[in-house]
C-alpha cells in the first residue's frame, strides 16, 4: 500500500537517479560502440543489460516523481534488479572462449563447448525467476509470493555464478602449474591473464551483490535495507557499475584478436585453427 512517499518507504534521491542513469548510460553507449566496432556480439546480452539498467535509472527517475504509480515503479525495479543475470551471461561465454584460445579444454571442469550452455540456461531460469517475482513484488496482493520467487531466482543464480567461480579458480590455478601459458599469444595491450583476472573478479562482484539483494529481500516489505535508498546505490548500482566499468579495460575481443573469437564460438581449439590456417 502506498504511504507518505507512495510506493517506497523514503523519498527517492531524484539526484542520485540523474547521475546513475547518466553513468550506466555513458557506459552503455561504449559498449554497444566497442562491440559493433569488434563485431563481438557475444557481448549482446551485456550491452542489453547495460542499456537495461540506464533505463532503469530513468525509469526511477520518473517514479520519483510521481510515487503512487505503479508503472513507473514496476520498471525501475525490474530495470535494476535483471542485468546482473546478463552480465553473467557474457561472462559464461567469455570463460568458454577463453578456454578454447589457450587451448587447454582438460584444464577445465567443464568443458568449454559445454560451459555455455550450462552456465547460460541456469541464467536464464534464475533471470525468469526474477523477472516474475520482481512483477509480482510490486502488486499488494502478490506481494509475499512474488517476494519467494525473487529470494529463489536470486539463490539460482547464487548457485550457479559460485560454482562458476570455483570453476574458473580450478582452470587458473592449473594453467599455472602448466608451462602451455607461455605459448598463449598476445594481440593486445592484455593478454588471457588478465581477461581471466578480469572474469573472477566481476563473478565475485556479482555474487556480492546478489547475497546483497538476497539478505534484501529476506528481510522483508519493511526491512532496514530496503527501507534506506543509500545501500541500494553502494552494494548495487556501484558494483555493477563497476563491474561495466572495468569490461571496458579488458575487452575480450582484443584478448583473443579481431577476427578469431568468431571461430572460437564455433568450439575449434587454436591448435586446430593453426593447423587449418585461420590464425
Amino acid at each position: 500500500m502506498a504511504g507518505e512517499h507512495g510506493i517506497y518507504k523514503y523519498e527517492p534521491n531524484k539526484i542520485a537517479c540523474i547521475a546513475a542513469a547518466g553513468l550506466f548510460g555513458a557506459s552503455a553507449l561504449i559498449h554497444l560502440f566497442q562491440m559493433i566496432r569488434s563485431k563481438a556480439w557475444f557481448y549482446t546480452s551485456f550491452c542489453v543489460g547495460a542499456i537495461m539498467m540506464t533505463a532503469g535509472y530513468v525509469f526511477r527517475y520518473i517514479s520519483a516523481n510521481d510515487p503512487s504509480s505503479l508503472g513507473p515503479y514496476i520498471g525501475q525495479s525490474l530495470c535494476i534488479i535483471l542485468p546482473p543475470s546478463l552480465y553473467a551471461a557474457t561472462i559464461y561465454m567469455i570463460y568458454g572462449r577463453l578456454v578454447l584460445f589457450v587451448d587447454a579444454a582438460d584444464a577445465s571442469v567443464i568443458r568449454p563447448t559445454r560451459v555455455t550452455k550450462i552456465f547460460v540456461i541456469g541464467d536464464v531460469f534464475g533471470f525468469l525467476l526474477q523477472s516474475s517475482g520482481g512483477g509480482m513484488m510490486a502488486q499488494s496482493g502478490m506481494a509475499d509470493m512474488g517476494q519467494k520467487i525473487m529470494l529463489i531466482g536470486l539463490f539460482v543464480q547464487l548457485l550457479f555464478l559460485g560454482f562458476f567461480l570455483f570453476i574458473s579458480l580450478i582452470f587458473w590455478k592449473r594453467m599455472n602449474k602448466s608451462t602451455r601459458h607461455y605459448t598463449v599469444p598476445q594481440y593486445g595491450k592484455h593478454g588471457w591473464k588478465a581477461l581471466l583476472k578480469m572474469v573472477v573478479c566481476a563473478a565475485v562482484i556479482i555474487i556480492a551483490r546478489c547475497v546483497f539483494r538476497v539478505i534484501e529481500f529476506a528481510q522483508g516489505h519493511d526491512g532496514y535495507l530496503v527501507s534506506h535508498e543509500i545501500y541500494m546505490y553502494i552494494f548495487d548500482s556501484a558494483p555493477m557499475f563497476l563491474v561495466q566499468a572495468m569490461m571496458h579495460f579488458v575487452y575480450a575481443a582484443k584478448v583473443f584478436g579481431i577476427g578469431n573469437f568468431a571461430k572460437l564460438g564455433k568450439s575449434e581449439s587454436v591448435i586446430e585453427l593453426n593447423q587449418r590456417g585461420y590464425v
